[in-house]
Parts: C-alpha cells; sequence; structure tokens
C-alpha cells in the first residue's frame, strides 16, 4: 500500500513540474517505482531526457513541500475526496497504459475492478440520444464515463444511474466541494454513490484552459473506447475523439455525425473509428470489444 508521504511526494513533484507534461513526471515516477525514491536521485529510466527531466523537478522539491502535500491529503480527505497516484494499486487500469496519463487522480466515490469495462458517452447536443445510448450500455452491463459540465453531459449520468448502472464523471475542474459544481452537484454526489468523480486538476482549479485538456485526457484515458452522438468540427467531441485516436482508443460515432459531420470522415479515414447504425448495433459491438480485449491490469 503507498504511503502518505509516497502520495505527498508524488503531489510534490507535479507541483515542481515547470517546463514539461506532467505525464512526463508520472513517467519516470513509475520508472523509479517511488517518489521518494526518485527524490533521492533514483531514476531509473535509460533515456537521457528522462533522467534530466527527473533531476530538476527533484532538485525543486524541499521538506516544505512534501508536508504541503500531506497537509493537502488530509484536507481533501476531510471533504470527502481521496487521492489515487499513479503508484497506487487502485489507479485505473486504462488510464494507467495511457501514454499521457495524469500523476494523480482526486477521487469523489471510488472505483472497483471492473471499471475497466467502461465506455465514454460525448454529445454535445442531442440529450435525448446520448441518454438512450447511456441507459442501453448501462443495461450492457458497461460502466459509462463522461465529462460533468453541461446538461447533455449530466442527462447521460441520469440515463445509466436510472438503468441501475456505473458511471464515472470528470468534471472540468478540480474536485472538492460538490457545491463548486453548482447545478450539477446533486447529480455529482449521486455518481459518486453509485461509481466515482473524478479529476486530475489542482482542487480548486475552474473551468477552461488547462482544465479543458485534463478532462479530455481522463475522460478518454479512464474508457476502454468511446461512443460519439453529434458534435461539430472544433467542437468539444472533435478534440475527445482525436485525443482517444491519438492514444490509440477506438472510437464508435452515430451513423447520423459520420454523415454529416466532414472532420468525422477525416478522423474515421485513419482508422480506429466505427460507424454503428443504433442503439442496439452499439451496445453489440460494445461487449464484444471490451470482452475481447486482453488485461493485464483489472481496475
Amino acid at each position: 500500500m503507498t504511503t502518505i508521504q509516497e502520495q505527498a511526494a508524488v503531489l510534490a513533484l507535479t507541483r515542481a513540474t515547470h517546463d514539461a507534461p506532467w505525464f512526463h513526471t508520472a513517467r519516470v515516477i513509475l520508472d523509479a517505482g517511488s517518489a521518494l525514491r526518485l527524490l533521492d536521485g533514483g531514476c531509473a529510466s535509460r533515456d537521457e531526457d528522462d533522467r534530466a527531466h527527473a533531476a530538476a523537478v527533484a532538485a525543486r522539491v524541499g521538506p516544505g513541500d512534501l508536508a504541503w502535500g500531506r497537509e493537502l491529503i488530509a484536507a481533501m480527505h476531510a471533504k470527502g475526496v481521496h487521492l489515487v497516484t499513479v503508484l497506487d494499486a487502485a489507479y485505473p487500469g486504462n488510464l494507467l497504459w495511457a501514454y499521457d496519463r495524469p500523476p494523480f487522480l482526486w477521487v469523489r466515490g471510488g472505483f472497483r475492478p471492473g471499471d475497466h469495462r467502461a465506455v465514454a458517452v460525448i454529445a454535445e447536443h442531442d440529450a435525448g440520444q446520448a441518454a438512450a445510448a447511456a441507459r442501453g450500455l448501462a443495461e450492457a452491463g458497461l460502466v459509462v464515463v463522461a465529462p460533468l459540465r453541461t446538461p447533455v453531459d449530466a442527462a447521460v449520468h441520469r440515463a445509466a444511474l436510472a438503468a441501475g448502472g456505473r458511471t464515472v464523471g470528470v468534471p472540468e475542474g478540480g474536485v472538492g466541494d460538490p457545491a463548486a459544481l453548482g447545478e450539477y452537484a446533486s447529480v455529482a454526489e449521486r455518481i459518486a454513490e453509485r461509481g466515482a468523480v473524478v479529476s486530475s486538476c489542482w482542487p480548486g482549479t475552474a473551468p477552461g484552459g488547462r482544465a479543458a485538456g485534463c478532462t479530455r485526457v481522463v475522460t478518454c484515458g479512464l474508457a476502454d473506447f468511446l461512443y460519439v452522438v453529434d458534435g461539430a468540427g472544433g467542437g468539444p467531441s472533435s478534440r475527445l475523439v482525436e485525443e482517444a485516436l491519438h492514444t490509440g482508443k477506438h472510437v464508435f460515432v452515430s451513423q447520423r455525425l459520420h454523415q454529416e459531420q466532414p472532420w468525422a470522415r477525416r478522423a474515421g479515414a485513419r482508422g480506429g473509428m466505427t460507424a454503428v447504425q443504433d442503439i442496439d448495433d452499439l451496445c453489440l459491438q460494445a461487449v464484444n470489444l471490451v470482452d475481447m480485449a486482453p488485461r493485464t491490469n483489472t481496475c
């Protein structure tokens, strides 16, 4: 079991990452097998850039930073939020395999074995179709992942929960006081009762900017694949598809989206995308895809 001191070291090293993406720090921590070992100069990577990065971030961390990390963990725990780092067994297996995995996640609720059997449902406008997909996938025994930033996202979570399923919500920003989610606070509370609300941002981070990118990484990373209902080029749906295909995740899209949106056809031409006829077709292909994938980590 990862100690609080190890978790605090992960936070401190991440905060000291000024000149590189956070996933670079996650990678060198994993290579070392210990954030504390990394602080003591124990980088195990054979890559020269990784060794230089590890030395740079470790040099910026002092004893006060570890104390800060422990205090933050305790403060969040008091709010019902716990920390999961890349060193913890509870870190989700789907996300662990992503090259751009975040070093840590703040979680309200919790993960369970079997949460790798997950699909992210993405939509911008058609709440009815998105909810129908979420309901069908939940009834098929799959975990539904979705952002938590729009009324359509809320409809996805409500539909999956009403069908008796588990959902994982990814707000755009930090996870702390549920009231900070505004109109989605009650939905987040219901999600946490049966699944998890997850953020890779610092507590208190406002939506927008870098937080939007973090939401895409976590949403795609937690899911085994995506189902995209609608969306215009350059919008949230197309950016999520780009992230998913870039990280090797399969993408299902509605037949309508594939026919009406040139960006979807261009993305599909690269491979890794399937247009489905209806919800029954989606559920059949989704279950077949997720169950035939080899697993070495089922968290």
